[in-house]
């Protein structure tokens, strides 16, 4: 019971503090402009229709050209399975750092679950496939097709769904450390030792180097 006292005195503490960086701080630290990330999107897109692996590896370096040195290579070995919120994807980390992570991210098989309440605005630029929203009070769903992008305010949740061969490139916003626990609990219940520990590690080894750089 003390434990768990302890543990709402800091949240209770920690949260304001979060809004804060959140609102105040974070914003001089991004280098990805959502709109850029989506023009270079519908190029690939437009260049690879029916070629979805051509079309990562164009649009990965697209990406590098555009964010020099802080955007990784396309390798096939990087993926990594994530559950989170209920649902199941598949992801490639080309950036992690604190105040901004961008991926591939999606599902050969198809997903749904819920987005979770973040410090961070998510931009969800479809690349494949078709990704459906539901808010709450909303009767019937958003729809996203390839070259449009989902902007997901902070702070705001949904319920979404990716049909089959869905992939889009993700950008996160924000406080990326306060998504950890949502990105990650559910991990352990799947014993993907794998997944989890390459996680950790492409997202730390990201964060260093970026932190070395410079970037926040």
């Amino acid at each position: 019971m003390r434990a768990f006292s302890r543990f709402l005195l800091f949240c209770a503490v920690s949260y304001p503090i979060l809004i804060f960086l959140t609102n105040s701080i974070a914003p001089y630290c991004f280098r990805f402009v959502p709109s850029k990330l989506q023009e270079l999107s519908k190029k690939a897109i437009a260049e690879h229709p029916n070629d979805t692996k051509a079309l990562f590896r164009s649009l990965v370096k697209d990406l590098q050209v555009e964010y020099p040195g802080i955007v990784a290579d396309y390798d096939e070995n990087t993926w990594v399975f994530n559950v989170a919120g209920g649902s199941t994807g598949a992801m490639m980390i080309l950036h992690a750092s604190i105040t901004e992570y961008l991926i591939i991210f999606g599902s050969a098989a198809g997903t749904e679950g819920h987005s979770g309440a973040h410090l961070a605005d998510d931009y969800f630029t479809i690349l494949a496939g078709r990704q459906t929203a539901g808010f709450l009070g909303e009767t019937e769903p958003r729809v996203f097709f390839p070259g449009d992008q989902h902007h997901h305010p902070r702070f705001n949740t949904a319920h979404y769904t990716l049909d089959n061969s869905t992939w889009a490139l993700e950008c996160a916003q924000g406080i990326i450390p306060a998504m950890f626990p949502f990105g990650l609990i559910q991990m352990p219940m799947t014993l993907d030792v794998d997944s989890m520990w390459k996680t950790l590690w492409y997202t730390g080894k990201s964060t260093v180097m970026n932190l070395l750089r410079g970037k926040i």
